[in-house]
């Protein structure tokens, strides 16, 4: 697959290494059940000698195993599940050829599906190189056929329709049988069970959608009952909005049904679905691994059709927020757009997985602390108990993409009576692994199920905690949400430059005289994208991108945005001759921008409260290793763009003693915990992490011992970091013991 595909597909092949670690842990946490202990088990995979009373029951629970791969690619996870397998039950006490175990295994236990279908032949072929390899037949000719794969394999989109819903009847277990003797078939025979196969697998759909337009009958009806009932003084009962909606879906679903029906009767494709395909493996409750790497893709790279079937198909895309977290950003409904593909495949998985299944899936790790995976959080919560979380963000690059895995390994099911067991943690870095324990009542920032994770060792955990017990959150304090700078949606019409000499003689000019400001002339030369151009002076303003930002500072810049609102930030009804001139060559482009609305004039901006220049602002860039605070002085025409944030301060000396505190290693190792990773160990910076960070309880105390320094360092006296540090815990009434925990972890 080209890079381009891979890239627009989040289709990336898992290196070997990662597939032997992942393969290992999952099948430790698909083999742990009683009376298999997971010491057990974890010896037996490491080549240990198996004891005489635990063989035969790895055996029994190696034959109930039925493995799933939803995103099966080329095969890496099957094929390794399927080779350890098969040598863990030989040396369990299976006295048959590795080859005829694995053959027995692969058409008993392996099952994939992929929506590409070269993907789907690359998988047959190497499970079929797998069984053929280990065979002890010399001769080609002798050798037994290889088994048929494509009942196992399939070509479809794991995503679509559903998964395992009620069944009834036994087809099921009548397709399952006929699948492994079609596996072994050969010549006419293989024929004939094909067709045999395809009409039972068309009677099996034709009677499971039967029983969906029986259900969605059933469902109609009593909506419609309660829109024709009446309330306890005779009035029609009025449905609300969300009520009308689900009887519209519901009829948009009878009709999807009922051409779906006509369509198998007539003859038509069989379409992919769970049901259908696998429906013995349904009528056992699902599989008991599902296992892989699903693409990872944020949803708005996909057709806007299908987002919307997709929201209400999955949870974990229409109740992507982390509530808590978007209020304290005033984040819109528009961030469930940033949910990842994975977070749907994640949802389909433990739809498959049966009660007391085990899944183990690559996923991205800022899932577990982004806002949009607030639904993936509350589904693994609620509905499974995680049992692993290795974190791989800071190992070496061993994809073909800049991405920063995670491994999950749940349980479904949540099993109230027993306590749950620690969750084992692991960071794997350049040269070594760290490994921990966390307890799952500690797993979550707090008691809410959509919280993010905080997967850090105990002691860090506690330092962690102390911090956060001794202030208010920012979001919650005077200073309010932290305020996204302003969005233009063309940079090539509204960032312009100005000439560099030019700039440092008008501001040493100002600087030496300031009534000669007045005589500057009216309008500017300017350039952007090879072009150059005229613009009226008053349009202009200096801005600031994130990478500009400094601590204490900003660098130095010579880029201007064309400002089209007044001083109060409303936009201009007309613009002067000279900028509407340069602004109409963009005037399409400009008029179809996402965050445009009708009746707004073309050119104007977005988010523009963060440009007032009414108070001392605080701003900060969106990314970086630390964060990087610096302070835009009251009457500082600086236009912040949307790489930074910005919080604005009703008091300078406030101002002073928040740059002091997020400029501190203190901040940035509290942040580091909830930050998103970003490439080349750099972390996000987000309005929703930045308003949870506490300010120290004691505002005025703290203020005292934080604001000189910011003071000290605008002058050119910069605090150093042990300073800072010391300051900031003195801030908070911490002890450096207190902290020293939090501080290590962040230095790692």
């Amino acid at each position: 697959m080209a890079s381009r595909e891979r890239k627009s597909s989040g289709a990336f092949y898992t290196p070997q290494s990662l597939v032997g670690e992942v393969t290992r842990s999952a099948l430790t946490s698909a083999l742990m059940h009683t009376p298999l202990s997971r010491d057990s088990v974890e010896r037996s995979l490491a080549g240990e000698a198996i004891p005489p009373e635990v063989a035969p029951i790895l055996r029994a629970r190696i034959a109930e195993l039925r493995v799933l791969d939803p995103a099966c690619g080329s095969g890496a996870f099957l094929v390794h599940t399927l080779e350890t397998l098969a040598s863990l039950q030989s040396r369990a006490g299976d006295a048959r050829p590795l080859a005829t175990l694995r053959r027995d295994l692969l058409t008993r236990s392996i099952f994939g599906v992929d929506v590409n279908p070269t993907a789907v032949w690359l998988c047959e072929l190497r499970l079929w190189l797998s069984v053929v390899i280990e065979s002890e037949e010399t001769n080609g000719m002798r050798v037994t056929p290889l088994p048929n794969l494509d009942r196992h394999i399939r070509v479809g989109d794991s995503l679509s329709g559903d998964a395992f819903e009620e069944l009834r009847g036994a087809g099921g277990s009548t397709i399952a049988r006929m699948r492994q003797r079609y596996a072994r078939a050969t010549g006419a025979r293989k024929r004939t069970l094909e067709r045999a196969m395809q009409r039972s697998e068309r009677a099996f759909a034709l009677a499971h959608v039967g029983e969906q337009i029986q259900r969605c009958a059933a469902r109609r009806r009593d909506l419609l009952a309660a829109m024709r009932g009446r309330d306890l003084f005779g009035e029609r009962v009025r449905l609300g909005t969300t009520e009308i909606a689900l009887l519209a879906r519901e009829r948009t679903r009878a009709r999807e049904l009922a051409t779906r029906r006509r369509t198998l009767k007539s003859g038509g494709a069989l379409p992919f679905a769970w049901a259908t395909h696998f429906p013995d493996v349904a009528l056992r409750g699902g599989f008991e691994l599902v296992i892989g790497n699903p693409p990872w893709v944020r949803l708005h790279h996909i057709p806007a059709d299908m987002r919307a079937a997709l929201r209400t198909r999955y949870s974990v895309f229409g109740g992507a927020a982390w509530e808590r977290g978007a209020r304290a950003a005033n984040a819109g409904a528009g961030f469930a757009a940033q949910v990842d593909l994975g977070a749907l495949f994640l949802e389909r998985s433990l739809a498959l997985t049966r009660d007391d299944g085990s899944l183990a899936l690559l996923l991205p790790a800022k899932m577990w602390r982004a806002l949009a995976g607030g639904g993936a959080r509350r589904l693994l919560r609620t509905g499974a108990r995680v049992i692993a979380l290795d974190d791989w963000s800071e190992s070496p690059a061993a994809f073909d993409a800049a991405v920063y895995p995670s491994l999950v390994i749940a349980r479904k099911g949540a099993d109230d009576e027993t306590p749950a067991p620690a969750i084992l943690a692991s960071l794997h870095r350049k040269r070594d692994v760290l490994r921990w324990s966390v307890a799952p009542t500690r797993l979550a920032l707090d008691a809410d199920p959509a919280s993010p994770w905080v997967a850090i060792p105990p002691p860090v955990r506690d330092a962690f905690d102390r911090v956060s017990r001794a202030g208010t959150a920012i979001g919650d304090s005077a200073f309010g949400a932290p305020m996204l700078g302003v969005k233009c949606g063309c940079n090539e019409a509204f960032v312009v430059t100005r000439d560099e000499h030019e700039l440092a003689r008008e501001t040493e000019l100002a600087a030496r005289h300031p009534a000669a400001a007045d005589e500057l002339p009216e309008h500017i030369i300017v350039r952007s994208g090879g072009r150059s151009a005229t613009i009226e002076r008053e349009m202009l303003r200096p801005l600031l991108r994130g990478e500009s930002t400094a601590p204490w500072r900003a660098l130095p810049n010579a880029e201007h945005l064309i400002w089209t609102h007044d001083a109060v930030g409303n936009v201009r009804s007309t613009l002067p001759p000279h900028a509407a001139r340069w602004l109409a060559r963009w005037r399409r482009r400009l008029a179809t921008r996402s965050d445009a609305r009708a009746g707004s004039a073309w050119w104007t901006l977005f988010r523009t409260p963060a440009a007032s220049s009414t108070r001392t602002r605080v701003v900060w860039a969106d990314m970086g290793r630390t964060p990087r605070a610096l302070l835009l002085a009251a009457g500082d025409p600086t236009v912040p763009l949307n790489s930074c944030y910005v919080v604005p301060c009703a008091e300078e000396t406030d101002a002073l003693a928040l740059i002091s505190l997020l400029n501190s290693s203190l901040a940035a190792a509290w942040l580091h915990v909830l930050a998103e990773p970003a490439r080349g160990g750099y972390h996000r910076y987000l309005g929703w992490t930045m308003a949870l960070l506490p300010l120290p309880r004691d505002w005025a105390y703290a203020r005292d011992i934080l604001a000189p320094l910011t003071t000290r360092a605008m002058a050119g006296d910069v605090p150093t970091t042990c300073e800072l540090l010391e300051s900031a815990t003195r801030a908070y009434r911490l002890r450096a013991s207190d902290v020293a925990p939090l501080i290590g972890w962040a230095a790692r």
